[in-house]
């Protein structure tokens, strides 16, 4: 750490002396000794002292290379788990792109906001991500970004169960992959490729894929990687008939597992197939042991109803009825709606017998159920005035929301369709043009693919927990004036994207619809030259969204005709946002003024 800063002293001191410029220089000898020190678990937090040194040097903002160091600060964040650091570093500079000198940075940004979004859960907002990425880098031609991107949201698919679709981004990975030299990759590939063939039943397209695989882990040394593979393989063998091969699987597995960590996820899927495995084949005892050391080390994804049923019918076949029951039951609460009734009615199998062996338990059981009965009784009637009295005095608000609710949720699946759909078709389309020589037509289909992309996206804007009320308005009027005759303007005050970023993201939704809404009934409308759109904060909580047009009143303003669509869902809008709104012409110009709290 010393050295470092002497190191730095030196350097600049002997820059000014000389009347040189040694940010560029200096940065660069930074960047190198930065990005050994993140690539080291061990030396992240030196790494983050040379970050911080380098981002506090005079004149460090005017450099080319100050946007790598900012992009080696969320590296450390996401190296040490804050992922809140992470996304909110990679969110700032994802809103300055593109960097001069730094394409690469276009593809990663979003690709690792993808990422976060999967982490959290928000799967709509990792897949625009991704696309974003995708689109990025075939725009580059950057082959080794598109097999890691594709890689990604194959995983994607597959852990939503989505096989077809995991299937197409996985082939296209394992295409673009053999065209470079990345091995990691191309394992990762080979393996989820496989795995996903397995289960759409395709076992001797899975074969070689799996193989292939199992060998590059294994001349990799990499036991965590041939675990996985086996892991796959076993039940493989199982639905091809081959039980040696099974068997054989799972020696090898077994061999490997001490050399992992017990309660990671490679352990845990092998231990979670293992059991599979001893279940299908009629080894209870065996099946049961493995299933107990899933559920107490169980983790995100572990499929837990389906874990507990099988549990629950191995308990049943060694005759241990009280753990069947027990187990059926927490099935029965993990299940889905659908497969609740089978499974009520197996465990009501196991109760009646359960029930033989354990009759005052059993009393004592019902007892206290009819004292809780009528507490939940009398608890329902409370809530139930209580609840009609909060009804009547919200009734009006929640109705507008409900019919929102329902016209979001109509949008949402036309996006989808839109962007899974048809966009997705297109693109094998084009592809298979520009394979036939028809490039002509494959250009032509490929604007309309975007078309249909940025329609898809527009219906359907990313969460405004990832991105702030300012950011995308700004980026909707970009669009309006970049397709449309329209002279645009759009202000934000203040100008201060974290203010926004703290906006209710409900609040935001609507907000955004509602200039959504108008600016289209005034490009329809086809009379107005310009477009003005401002939102204020007037005072803390309290803000103000202006649009103005020099339109017809009839073509700009909201419906006029007070049962139309866009005239009621505007209305719904307000009403759900508790909004004052002012519309009045004046000098020429349609006025639209919405007063509204956070």
């Amino acid at each position: 750490m010393k050295h470092n800063l002497i190191l730095i002293i030196t350097l600049f001191f002997a820059g000014t002396a000389t009347g040189a410029e040694p940010i560029d220089s200096l940065l660069t000898h930074l960047d190198e000794r930065i990005s050994e020190c993140l690539d080291d678990a061990t030396r992240l937090d030196e790494g983050y002292e040379l970050i911080q040194q380098a981002l506090s040097l005079k004149g460090v903002e005017d450099s080319r290379l100050y946007p790598v160091m900012r992009f080696h600060e969320g590296t450390y964040y996401m190296g040490k788990g804050d992922v809140n650091h992470w996304k909110q570093n990679r969110l700032q500079l994802l809103q300055e792109l593109p960097f001069e000198g730094w394409e690469e940075m276009s593809i990663s940004v979003p690709q690792e906001l993808g990422l976060i979004c999967r982490r959290e859960g928000k799967i709509d907002s990792a897949l625009f991500y991704y696309d974003e990425a995708l689109q990025e880098a075939r725009r580059q031609g950057d082959l080794e970004w598109l097999a890691a991107i594709s890689a990604n949201v194959g995983l994607l698919h597959y852990n939503m169960s989505h096989f077809k679709e995991a299937e197409q981004y996985l082939q296209q990975g394992l295409e673009y992959v053999r065209q470079v030299d990345d091995p990691y990759t191309e394992l990762c590939l080979l393996q989820t490729n496989g795995a996903v063939k397995v289960t759409l039943d395709k076992l001797q397209e899975a074969e070689p894929l799996l193989q292939e695989a199992y060998q590059m882990a294994t001349e990799a040394e990499s036991p965590d990687w041939q675990l996985r593979c086996l892991t796959t393989m076993m039940p493989m063998y199982d639905k091809l008939g081959l039980p040696d091969s099974s068997l054989a699987c799972q020696q090898r597995g077994d061999a490997l597992l001490p050399l992992l960590p017990q309660q990671g996820i490679t352990a845990i899927g092998f231990i979670t197939a293992r059991a599979n495995h001893f279940y299908d084949t009629g080894q209870w005892a065996q099946a049961v042991s493995d299933f107990e050391t899933v559920v107490a080390n169980a983790a995100g994804g572990v499929k837990t109803a389906a874990i507990f049923e099988r549990m629950a019918r191995s308990y049943a076949q060694l005759n241990r009825w009280q753990e069947a029951f027990c187990y059926m039951d927490s099935a029965r609460i993990e299940a889905d709606t659908l497969a609740s009734e089978r499974l009520t009615a197996q465990m009501a199998e196991f109760n009646a017998r359960y029930q033989t062996m354990e009759k005052d338990l059993q009393i004592a059981r019902l007892q206290t159920q009819r004292l809780w009965t009528a507490i939940a009784a009398i608890a329902i009637l409370l809530l139930v005035a209580v609840f009609s009295v909060y009804y009547r005095m919200r009734r009006q608000r929640r109705e507008a929301q409900m019919r929102i609710g329902t016209l979001e949720e109509e949008r949402s699946r036309i996006a989808k369709e839109l962007h899974d759909g048809l966009c997705n078709d297109m693109l094998a389309l084009e592809m298979r043009m520009q394979g036939d020589g028809a490039a002509q037509f494959s250009d032509q289909l490929n604007t309309l693919r975007q078309q249909a992309r940025q329609l898809s996206h527009r219906l359907m804007p990313p969460e405004f927990t990832h991105l702030s009320i300012h950011f995308l308005l700004r980026q909707l009027m970009t669009l309006t004036q970049d397709n449309t005759r329209l002279n645009v303007h759009y202000e934000a005050q203040p100008d201060d994207e974290s203010l926004w970023r703290q906006l209710p993201p409900a609040v935001s939704h609507e907000v955004y619809r509602i200039v959504q809404e108008l600016t289209s009934n005034i490009v329809k409308g086809a009379t107005a030259t310009h477009l003005s759109v401002s939102l204020q904060q007037t005072a803390p909580g309290h803000y103000r969204l202006t649009i103005i047009d020099d339109g017809q009143p009839e073509t700009s303003m909201p419906d006029n005709s007070h049962d139309g669509l866009g005239h009621r869902t505007q209305q719904d809008r307000i009403v759900s946002l508790g909004a004052h709104l002012n519309t009045y012409r004046q000098d020429g110009e349609n006025h639209f003024e919405l007063e509204f709290n956070a």
